[in-house]
């Protein structure tokens, strides 16, 4: 497993090489990122989804087991947070970092790497899982909390309407919910945009490791590791790298009887609940202006401790 996993976290390396040795490619990144985020992590997903069965997507065992973890794990992130005297809203991005992981950079990548093609709907499937209940959550939670406390007044449904403008207009949700449309309405894939999307989906998964590894180069962790802010980073460590896919685990085994040692569908919904702390939880943390630095400090610190985590787990499974 470790020679099948090593060029995978390679890329990530290579990638954190040439952004150390080339400090002067910063506004490079923006484009990769982009390009990642944009056209090939999209164009792999509509594929991946829009050539499946209708009864392929039925798979609530998979589904409800990755709600499951995300669900318990942001409770727990509120709790320990309140705990720890930080109140709502601002709690609720400690629990979006407990359950918001890398799934699109990481996740997607590692699984078709590692399982070939066949992980690439439960992959898809997954990164949507991971994404909105985790925003919805934050921007409901911050709407309507935040400004009830300064004595206005907003509906709970005017805050879900927003928050599903800022889900739906995430690229890789449009994709997926492209390849919905074609498999639920059975509209057959052209074959020219087959071959389109997987020539362009083919670099998501080099391109969007080494746009991580440029992003790891760029990243300066000694300026922000205090005790105060080591304090917040490892219930969310414990949380998300640890609880959460353990939850996930407990409900897809136990609770829905997926108990086969090669069932791609609890691979991926356990690799996936092992991703890192995304960075879309920077992004509202910034957004939201509370405790960025600590934030970073723990995506960043998360990444590493999962370069050695998730190998484990993925030599667990194929055991």
């Amino acid at each position: 497993m470790f020679m099948i996993v090593a060029p995978i976290f390679l890329v990530i390396f290579i990638g954190y090489c040439f952004g150390r040795l080339r400090p002067d490619s910063g506004h490079s990144d923006k484009l990769i990122n982009d390009y990642v985020l944009y056209i090939a992590l999209p164009a792999l997903l509509f594929l991946a989804i829009a050539r499946a069965d209708v009864s392929e997507l039925q798979q609530w065992g998979f589904i409800v087991a990755s709600l499951a973890g995300i669900g318990v794990v942001y409770v727990l992130g509120v709790l320990v947070a309140k705990i720890m005297g930080i109140g709502l809203p601002q709690s609720s991005l400690l629990g979006m970092g407990a359950c918001y992981g890398t799934t699109g950079y990481m996740g997607v990548p590692i699984l078709i790497s590692v399982y070939g093609e066949s992980a690439a709907l439960p992959a898809a499937i997954a990164t949507i899982l991971h994404n909105i209940p985790a925003i919805i959550a934050v921007i409901i939670t911050y709407d309507v909390l935040s400004i009830r406390q300064s004595g206005s007044n907003i509906s709970i449904s005017r805050s879900l309407v927003r928050s599903l403008k800022v889900t739906l207009s995430n690229p890789l949700t449009i994709s997926v919910i492209a390849g919905l449309i074609f498999v639920y309405f059975e509209i057959p894939v052209p074959k020219f945009l087959q071959s389109l999307a997987a020539f362009l989906g083919n670099a998501a998964g080099p391109t969007a490791l080494f746009a991580l590894g440029l992003g790891l180069s760029r990243l300066k962790v000694k300026e922000h590791i205090n005790a105060e802010a080591l304090k917040l980073v490892v219930p969310m460590l414990l949380l998300k790298l640890g609880i959460q896919p353990l939850v996930t685990f407990i409900c897809a085994y136990y609770l829905f009887g997926m108990q086969q040692a090669d069932n791609i569908w609890l691979i991926a919904a356990i690799i996936m609940a092992a991703q890192p702390i995304g960075a879309g939880v920077y992004v509202f943390a910034n957004k939201y202006g509370f405790k960025q630095e600590t934030i970073s400090l723990s995506i960043i610190i998360s990444l590493f401790i999962a370069l050695v985590t998730i190998p484990i787990v993925l030599q667990l499974l194929s055991g």
